[in-house]
Protein backbone atom coordinates (compact mmCIF):
# COMPACT_ATOMS: atom_id res chain seq x y z
CA UNK A 1 0.00 0.00 0.00
CA UNK A 2 0.97 3.32 -0.26
CA UNK A 3 2.86 5.12 2.06
CA UNK A 4 0.68 8.28 1.88
CA UNK A 5 -2.45 6.04 1.79
CA UNK A 6 -1.45 4.22 4.59
CA UNK A 7 -0.57 6.98 6.59
CA UNK A 8 -4.64 8.12 6.17
CA UNK A 9 -6.09 5.04 6.64
CA UNK A 10 -4.20 3.91 9.61
CA UNK A 11 -4.88 7.62 11.01
CA UNK A 12 -8.85 7.52 10.46
CA UNK A 13 -8.56 4.12 11.95
CA UNK A 14 -7.58 5.89 14.92
CA UNK A 15 -9.92 8.94 15.34
CA UNK A 16 -12.39 6.36 14.91
CA UNK A 17 -11.24 3.74 18.09
CA UNK A 18 -10.53 7.51 20.08
CA UNK A 19 -14.05 8.86 19.01
CA UNK A 20 -16.25 5.93 19.63
CA UNK A 21 -14.00 3.08 20.46
CA UNK A 22 -14.12 4.04 24.61
CA UNK A 23 -17.95 4.36 24.72
CA UNK A 24 -18.69 1.29 22.93
CA UNK A 25 -15.96 -0.81 24.92
CA UNK A 26 -18.10 0.37 28.12
CA UNK A 27 -21.54 0.19 26.69
CA UNK A 28 -20.85 -3.55 25.85
CA UNK A 29 -19.01 -4.62 28.78
CA UNK A 30 -21.53 -3.18 31.09
CA UNK A 31 -24.31 -5.10 29.02
CA UNK A 32 -22.23 -8.54 29.23
CA UNK A 33 -22.30 -8.06 32.52
CA UNK A 34 -25.89 -7.48 32.93
CA UNK A 35 -26.25 -10.70 30.82
CA UNK A 36 -24.19 -12.64 32.67
CA UNK A 37 -26.10 -11.86 36.14
CA UNK A 38 -29.38 -12.54 34.54
CA UNK A 39 -28.25 -16.11 33.43
CA UNK A 40 -26.53 -16.54 37.32
CA UNK A 41 -29.88 -16.41 38.71
CA UNK A 42 -32.40 -17.14 36.03
CA UNK A 43 -35.50 -16.74 36.90
CA UNK A 44 -34.42 -15.05 39.84
CA UNK A 45 -33.26 -12.35 37.66
CA UNK A 46 -36.31 -11.11 36.47
CA UNK A 47 -37.54 -9.79 40.20
CA UNK A 48 -34.14 -7.70 40.24
CA UNK A 49 -34.37 -5.71 37.07
CA UNK A 50 -37.81 -5.11 38.64
CA UNK A 51 -36.73 -3.73 41.67
CA UNK A 52 -33.39 -2.29 40.63
CA UNK A 53 -35.59 -0.68 37.82
CA UNK A 54 -37.31 2.08 39.53
CA UNK A 55 -33.25 3.54 39.59
CA UNK A 56 -32.38 2.50 36.53
CA UNK A 57 -34.07 3.20 33.87
CA UNK A 58 -34.80 7.03 34.62
CA UNK A 59 -31.16 7.05 34.18
CA UNK A 60 -31.31 4.87 31.42
CA UNK A 61 -33.93 6.78 29.34
CA UNK A 62 -32.66 10.52 30.59
CA UNK A 63 -29.39 9.62 28.68
CA UNK A 64 -31.69 9.65 25.58
CA UNK A 65 -33.78 12.49 26.02
CA UNK A 66 -30.82 14.78 27.01
CA UNK A 67 -29.06 13.78 23.82
CA UNK A 68 -32.18 14.42 22.10
CA UNK A 69 -32.71 17.73 22.97
CA UNK A 70 -28.94 18.58 22.63
CA UNK A 71 -29.05 17.12 18.96
CA UNK A 72 -32.22 19.11 18.44
CA UNK A 73 -34.36 16.00 18.06
CA UNK A 74 -38.15 16.63 18.52
CA UNK A 75 -39.41 14.66 21.68
CA UNK A 76 -42.88 12.76 20.47
CA UNK A 77 -43.24 10.29 23.16
CA UNK A 78 -41.48 9.83 26.59
CA UNK A 79 -41.79 7.33 29.27
CA UNK A 80 -38.98 7.58 32.12
CA UNK A 81 -40.65 4.23 33.92
CA UNK A 82 -43.41 1.59 33.65
CA UNK A 83 -43.57 -0.88 36.37
CA UNK A 84 -45.37 -3.84 33.85
CA UNK A 85 -42.16 -4.11 31.61
CA UNK A 86 -43.26 -5.72 28.06
CA UNK A 87 -40.10 -7.55 26.74
CA UNK A 88 -37.89 -6.28 29.60
CA UNK A 89 -38.53 -2.79 28.36
CA UNK A 90 -39.29 -0.31 31.17
CA UNK A 91 -39.11 2.76 29.58
CA UNK A 92 -38.50 4.63 26.30
CA UNK A 93 -38.28 7.97 24.19
CA UNK A 94 -39.47 8.19 21.16
CA UNK A 95 -38.27 11.06 19.19
CA UNK A 96 -38.21 12.50 15.36
CA UNK A 97 -35.69 14.73 13.50
CA UNK A 98 -34.72 16.81 10.14
CA UNK A 99 -32.66 14.50 8.00
CA UNK A 100 -31.87 17.71 6.60
CA UNK A 101 -30.09 19.00 9.70
CA UNK A 102 -26.89 17.41 9.60
CA UNK A 103 -26.23 18.12 13.61
CA UNK A 104 -29.45 15.78 14.03
CA UNK A 105 -28.28 13.51 11.72
CA UNK A 106 -25.07 12.85 13.49
CA UNK A 107 -26.71 13.36 16.99
CA UNK A 108 -28.55 9.62 16.03
CA UNK A 109 -25.72 8.20 16.73
CA UNK A 110 -24.89 9.71 20.39
CA UNK A 111 -28.67 9.45 21.05
CA UNK A 112 -28.21 5.47 20.89
CA UNK A 113 -25.56 5.69 23.45
CA UNK A 114 -26.79 8.39 25.76
CA UNK A 115 -27.32 6.33 28.95
CA UNK A 116 -23.66 5.18 28.79
CA UNK A 117 -23.16 9.36 29.82
CA UNK A 118 -26.05 9.71 32.08
CA UNK A 119 -24.97 6.80 34.35
CA UNK A 120 -21.57 7.57 34.38
CA UNK A 121 -22.73 11.52 35.47
CA UNK A 122 -24.75 9.63 37.95
CA UNK A 123 -22.26 7.26 39.33
CA UNK A 124 -19.42 10.17 40.00
CA UNK A 125 -21.83 12.72 41.53
CA UNK A 126 -23.39 9.64 43.74
CA UNK A 127 -19.57 9.16 44.34
CA UNK A 128 -19.12 12.77 45.51
CA UNK A 129 -22.07 13.20 47.49
CA UNK A 130 -21.79 9.37 49.32
CA UNK A 131 -17.94 8.68 48.92
CA UNK A 132 -16.32 12.07 49.33
CA UNK A 133 -13.30 11.13 50.38
CA UNK A 134 -12.81 7.64 48.43
CA UNK A 135 -13.62 9.90 45.24
CA UNK A 136 -11.03 12.58 46.43
CA UNK A 137 -8.44 9.64 46.90
CA UNK A 138 -9.34 7.94 43.29
CA UNK A 139 -9.14 11.41 41.58
CA UNK A 140 -5.44 11.50 43.51
CA UNK A 141 -4.88 8.23 42.01
CA UNK A 142 -5.84 8.80 38.65
CA UNK A 143 -4.74 12.73 37.83
CA UNK A 144 -1.36 11.52 37.01
CA UNK A 145 -2.57 9.84 33.89
CA UNK A 146 -0.37 10.66 31.01
CA UNK A 147 -0.68 9.62 27.20
CA UNK A 148 2.78 8.14 27.36
CA UNK A 149 3.40 6.28 30.08
CA UNK A 150 0.15 5.39 31.58
CA UNK A 151 -1.19 1.61 31.12
CA UNK A 152 -4.04 -1.22 31.73
CA UNK A 153 -2.43 -1.64 35.52
CA UNK A 154 -2.47 1.77 36.08
CA UNK A 155 -6.02 2.25 35.37
CA UNK A 156 -6.92 -0.96 37.45
CA UNK A 157 -4.48 0.43 40.30
CA UNK A 158 -7.31 3.79 40.50
CA UNK A 159 -10.31 1.36 40.60
CA UNK A 160 -8.68 -0.90 43.01
CA UNK A 161 -7.78 1.88 45.08
CA UNK A 162 -12.02 3.00 45.14
CA UNK A 163 -13.16 -0.32 46.39
CA UNK A 164 -10.48 -0.85 48.55
CA UNK A 165 -11.54 2.43 50.10
CA UNK A 166 -15.25 1.97 50.17
CA UNK A 167 -15.85 0.07 53.61
CA UNK A 168 -14.27 2.76 55.59
CA UNK A 169 -17.17 4.72 54.21
CA UNK A 170 -19.52 2.79 56.20
CA UNK A 171 -17.82 3.13 59.39
CA UNK A 172 -17.84 6.69 59.72
CA UNK A 173 -21.17 7.37 57.91
CA UNK A 174 -23.19 4.34 56.69
CA UNK A 175 -26.31 5.83 56.40
CA UNK A 176 -24.70 8.04 53.28
CA UNK A 177 -22.67 5.24 52.28
CA UNK A 178 -25.79 3.00 52.02
CA UNK A 179 -27.85 5.60 49.70
CA UNK A 180 -24.90 6.04 47.84
CA UNK A 181 -24.83 2.01 46.42
CA UNK A 182 -28.26 2.30 46.38
CA UNK A 183 -28.06 4.97 43.60
CA UNK A 184 -25.13 3.19 42.20
CA UNK A 185 -25.45 -0.34 41.62
CA UNK A 186 -28.98 -0.11 40.15
CA UNK A 187 -27.66 2.08 37.26
CA UNK A 188 -24.90 0.13 36.80
CA UNK A 189 -27.29 -2.88 35.41
CA UNK A 190 -29.87 -0.89 33.62
CA UNK A 191 -27.47 1.60 31.62
CA UNK A 192 -26.15 -1.36 29.22
CA UNK A 193 -27.18 -1.00 25.28
CA UNK A 194 -30.33 -2.33 24.23
CA UNK A 195 -30.04 -4.10 20.67
CA UNK A 196 -32.71 -0.97 19.70
CA UNK A 197 -30.58 1.62 21.00
CA UNK A 198 -27.24 0.47 18.71
CA UNK A 199 -29.50 -0.31 15.91
CA UNK A 200 -30.26 3.21 16.56
CA UNK A 201 -26.68 4.51 17.14
CA UNK A 202 -25.61 2.49 13.26
CA UNK A 203 -28.28 4.32 11.81
CA UNK A 204 -26.16 7.35 11.64
CA UNK A 205 -22.40 5.57 11.18
CA UNK A 206 -22.60 6.44 7.52
CA UNK A 207 -22.75 10.05 7.67
CA UNK A 208 -20.33 9.94 10.99
CA UNK A 209 -17.56 7.54 9.29
CA UNK A 210 -17.72 10.25 6.24
CA UNK A 211 -17.26 13.33 8.48
CA UNK A 212 -14.30 11.16 10.27
CA UNK A 213 -13.15 10.19 6.94
CA UNK A 214 -13.42 14.29 5.87
CA UNK A 215 -11.59 15.88 9.19
CA UNK A 216 -9.31 13.16 8.79
CA UNK A 217 -8.03 14.37 5.55
CA UNK A 218 -8.42 17.89 6.14
CA UNK A 219 -6.13 17.55 9.49
CA UNK A 220 -3.48 15.01 7.89
CA UNK A 221 -2.82 17.74 4.95
CA UNK A 222 -2.38 20.42 7.71
CA UNK A 223 -0.16 18.21 9.22
CA UNK A 224 -2.30 18.09 12.82
CA UNK A 225 -2.73 14.88 13.01
CA UNK A 226 -0.21 13.87 15.44
CA UNK A 227 -1.78 16.85 17.76
CA UNK A 228 -4.74 15.48 17.36
CA UNK A 229 -4.07 12.06 18.07
CA UNK A 230 -2.54 12.53 21.16
CA UNK A 231 -4.97 14.90 22.55
CA UNK A 232 -7.96 12.60 22.01
CA UNK A 233 -5.61 9.85 23.40
CA UNK A 234 -5.26 11.83 26.63
CA UNK A 235 -8.74 12.76 26.95
CA UNK A 236 -9.81 8.79 26.43
CA UNK A 237 -7.68 8.00 29.59
CA UNK A 238 -9.73 10.38 31.49
CA UNK A 239 -12.68 9.19 30.14
CA UNK A 240 -11.74 5.51 30.38
CA UNK A 241 -10.76 5.84 33.80
CA UNK A 242 -14.38 7.00 35.03
CA UNK A 243 -15.85 4.39 32.35
CA UNK A 244 -13.91 1.53 34.31
CA UNK A 245 -15.95 2.21 37.63
CA UNK A 246 -19.14 1.87 35.46
CA UNK A 247 -17.92 -1.24 34.55
CA UNK A 248 -16.79 -2.13 37.49
CA UNK A 249 -19.89 -1.21 39.64
CA UNK A 250 -21.75 -3.38 36.70
CA UNK A 251 -19.12 -6.35 37.42
CA UNK A 252 -20.42 -6.61 41.22
CA UNK A 253 -23.63 -7.79 39.89
CA UNK A 254 -21.95 -10.47 38.50
CA UNK A 255 -19.84 -11.14 41.71
CA UNK A 256 -23.06 -11.49 43.29
CA UNK A 257 -24.52 -13.65 40.96
CA UNK A 258 -21.79 -16.08 41.42
CA UNK A 259 -22.49 -15.91 44.80
CA UNK A 260 -25.89 -16.68 45.30
CA UNK A 261 -25.28 -19.04 42.54
CA UNK A 262 -22.78 -20.88 44.76
CA UNK A 263 -24.60 -20.69 47.73
CA UNK A 264 -28.07 -22.72 45.60
CA UNK A 265 -25.34 -25.52 44.66
CA UNK A 266 -24.44 -25.76 48.17
CA UNK A 267 -28.24 -25.81 49.23
CA UNK A 268 -29.10 -28.35 46.52
CA UNK A 269 -26.07 -30.89 48.17
CA UNK A 270 -27.84 -30.86 51.11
Amino acid sequence: MNPIVWNYVSYFLKLLLLTLGTVAVCGFAVRLCAMLFSKLLGHGGGAVFDITSVIGTPVHELGHAAMCLLFCHRITDICLWSPTAKNGVYGYVEHSYNRKNAWARLGSLFIGVGPIFSGLGVTVLALWLCFPNQWENYLTVTRTLSADGTTAKDLADGIFSLFRSLPAAFGSDWLRATLGLIVILPVSLHISLSWADVKGSASAMPFYLAITALFALVTLLLRLDGTITSWLWLLNLRVLSLFSLVIAFAAVWVAIGLLIRLIRLIISWF
